[in-house]
Formats: structure tokens, sequence, C-alpha cells
């Protein structure tokens, strides 16, 4: 099933993004003491094969961490290769980086951003989330069915990092059902 939003909930759940990214923005920016720009976010409805399509990337890390509760699914972090020592050092890491402080770094950074971003989002809609420890996954290496949805809504927003190169995207992935709890909640704060 392909969701389709109105208007007026697209906006909304736009603007709830931007909210909660913007949490996980200024999260990032006190730690590393560097200046965070956002994207706009960007709101879709994907099946496994085409999201699978979209996050895979040579130039990019991902971590994936499911989430319970009222809502239930996944958050995927991509980052970027370029500037990935940058950031290390700000958050001062030994450099050169082993491939063990490297994830070390992917996950602790992927818990940063996926935290903050979904723990202020479920916030403002009053849902209830708990978050698992990410792990370093590829997705070129999955088929699709290892995914827990045939359809999804994806909500997605683009950390960069102004002094490097580095930046970092985070997608939030909902199951079917938790996109009826979502858009009812959504719609509760509409009316």
């Amino acid at each position: 099933m392909i969701y389709q939003l109105s208007e007026l909930q697209r906006d909304a759940l736009q603007e709830l993004m931007n909210i909660s990214m913007g949490q996980a923005a200024n999260s990032l920016a006190r730690l590393i003491g560097a200046k965070i720009t956002l994207s706009i976010p960007l709101i879709s409805s994907v099946t496994p094969t085409e999201f699978v399509d979209m996050i895979s990337s040579d130039v990019m890390w991902h971590t994936r961490q499911s989430f319970l509760g009222t809502v239930k699914g996944e958050v995927v972090s991509l980052q970027s290769h370029a500037g990935c020592e940058a950031i290390a050092e700000l958050m001062d890491y030994e450099l050169p980086l082993s491939d063990i402080t490297r994830e070390e770094l992917l996950l602790e950074l992927s818990n940063i951003l996926a935290g903050a971003c979904l723990n202020g989002f479920a916030e403002q809609l009053e849902l209830t989330t708990k978050l698992s420890m990410p792990t370093v996954f590829e997705p070129e290496k999955l088929s699709p069915e290892h995914y827990r949805w045939a359809h999804t809504l994806l909500m997605e927003v683009e950390f960069k990092v102004e002094s490097s190169h580095f930046d970092s995207k985070i997608v939030i992935c909902l199951e079917a059902e938790s996109i009826s709890t979502l858009l009812s909640r959504l719609n509760s704060l509409l009316e």
C-alpha cells in the first residue's frame, strides 16, 4: 500500500521532523563544536526494493537501529566516507582511524543522531519508543525480504558539518501498523 498524505499532513510531519532533527543537530554540534546545517525533511512512501536502491552507496557507511513502542520501525543512518577523520578528530578519536575505531565512531554518531531524532519526534506526538543499539550493515548485501514491511513511510533529513566534508542522513522507516498510529496522532494535532 502506498501511503498518500494530504498536503496538511505532509506539512505538519515536515515541521515535526524539522524540530526533532534540529534537536539532533544541536546535540551533535555541542559535542563537536561545529556548525551543522540540515536539509528540508523529505517524506516519501517506498517499497523495500526502492528503499535498498535509495540508500545503497559505496561512499557511505550504514547503520541500522530498530525501535519498538507505540510505533515500530527502523532508523537507518548513512554517514559519508569523506570527512570522517575530521569528525573523529573533533570527537577526540585517535587518528588515523583503525577499522575498529571507525566502527565505534559510526555507531556513536548514529546513536546520537538517531536517538535525538526519534525521541524528539516521538515526544511531540506523545508516542513511546525504545531504540535498540545500532549495528553496521551493507544494504546491497540484504535482499528486500530482510525488511519487515511491504511499503513504508520514510522520513529523512541530511546533516552537513560545515567545517568538514562530512555529512550524514537519518532515515526513519515505519512499519504499516505504525503508520496508521502516526497518522491518527497527527490528525488529532491538526483538529
